[in-house]
């Protein structure tokens, strides 16, 4: 019905373009009709390109109602074309008939007015239906910056003393995260989290995962929504722990293993008050400064198996300078997989270059490709919600088609 809608505004201002500036109330209508147009491939990119949850059931039903109820008013809107297009009429006769009516009845006031009245019944149903699509997306992203805000909390380590912290020096994850998130569109990534690999590593014993893809393909955003689904785990569950680390190509602070073990340690003694005792232990016994990385990886590796599950997450492993830091980062994660612990899910994400892939030396089913063609519907919702939410975007409706085009194949 939508695309039956588009076709048949396209068909009557691709009619009345040619004479808007021989009356102002052709003009009128014309604009009118150019404006239901954007509006109308506005909503059919919206519907194409959105990945409905099973929780917006009501949703989906209200949309329907509202596109059902423009059916009869796109409809009379093709019959008043028709009356007036040599195309659609059969026989010489006919073809007179019509011919006498494109001289005037197009521009006839009554004809005008007709057009005008149903441009207007399908407008404000198709903009309701679009705004209900933006109020939906609007509170996911509430949702999503609720749950982040809890996330973070979660992390705070606010229970540790300042004393150990300004000791540990441990860089702080939750920056980059928050930083990550902010660029998400609501269903980011839910190709990936909803996929059946993902569906494993949170689930089965001792789990790794190597997301990879070139730069620029948006993984630290995956990362994000990999933690924030990882989280869910845990709200429900005070046994099941969550630490993340973002390296960073530009932040020398957090480009080695010791800034990465410094933060997991941080992370997890926060969300298990029984460990205060031993990290207070290990300030004791390394007062001078944070212990060596062969120390802090023990204490980590004891740490976890106080919890059921723990789920950690390291973003851009290719952004640790190589070799001298990246070596020793590469060796941890070697480590902690040669720990078997049943409870650890382990998730890595980088570029992929030798000497990562000849490190983790992934099996098929513990490697997650980001393709093409699996991204490029992040970018297209992205694209879309931009076109759609943005106040100085609206302006440009009418060239909305052509900016997708544009921005898609670029991507």
């Amino acid at each position: 019905m939508l695309s039956h809608g588009v076709q048949v505004t396209k068909s009557l201002v691709g009619f009345y373009i040619s004479f808007k500036d021989q009356n102002a109330d052709v003009a009128r209508t014309t604009a009118k009709l150019e404006s239901l147009s954007s509006i109308l491939r506005s909503l059919v990119s919206a519907l194409e390109h959105r990945i409905f949850r099973t929780d917006e059931q009501d949703l989906i039903k209200e949309i329907g109602s509202l596109v059902r109820q423009c059916e009869d008013f796109i409809r009379e809107l093709k019959e008043e074309f028709e009356k007036f297009d040599e195309d659609s009429v059969n026989g010489l006769k006919s073809r007179n008939k019509t011919a006498g009516r494109r001289v005037k009845y197009p521009f006839r006031q009554s004809t005008l007015q007709k057009l005008d009245e149903n441009i207007k019944e399908i407008r404000s149903n198709i903009s309701f239906a679009l705004e209900l699509l933006q109020v939906r997306d609007n509170k996911a992203i509430q949702d999503d910056i609720t749950e982040v805000k809890s996330l973070i909390e979660v992390l705070r380590a606010t229970q540790i003393s300042r004393e150990i912290r300004d000791w540990l020096k441990a860089p702080d994850s939750t920056i980059d995260h928050q930083t990550a998130c902010a660029k998400r569109h609501p269903g980011t990534g839910l190709w990936f989290v909803k996929g059946p690999k993902f569906a494993d590593w949170l689930t089965q014993d001792n789990s790794f995962l190597w997301l990879n893809g070139f730069a620029g393909c948006g993984k630290s955003v995956l990362c994000s929504t990999t933690i924030q689904h990882a989280f869910r785990q845990k709200l429900p569950d005070r046994n099941v722990g969550i630490a993340f680390f973002y390296f960073t190509f530009n932040n020398e602070s957090k480009q080695d293993e010791s800034a990465m073990l410094r933060a997991l340690l941080l992370q997890l003694s926060s969300q298990r008050p029984d460990s205060l005792t031993e990290l207070a232990q290990l300030y004791s016994s390394y007062s001078t400064g944070p212990p060596p990385p062969t120390v802090l990886i023990d204490h980590i590796r004891h740490l976890i198996q106080k919890f059921d599950k723990v789920y950690i997450v390291l973003d851009a492993l290719d952004e640790s300078p190589r070799p001298r830091k990246r070596d020793g980062v590469l060796r941890v994660v070697k480590e902690m997989r040669k720990w078997l612990l049943p409870g650890l899910h382990l998730l890595v994400t980088s570029r992929d270059e030798l000497d990562i892939r000849t490190s983790l030396d992934p099996r098929r089913d513990t490697e997650e490709i980001m393709k093409n063609t699996k991204i490029n519907q992040d970018i297209s919702d992205f694209i879309s919600s931009k076109l759609t939410s943005d106040p100085d975007l609206l302006e440009w409706r009418v060239y909305h088609d052509h900016i997708r085009q544009i921005l898609n194949f670029g991507g």
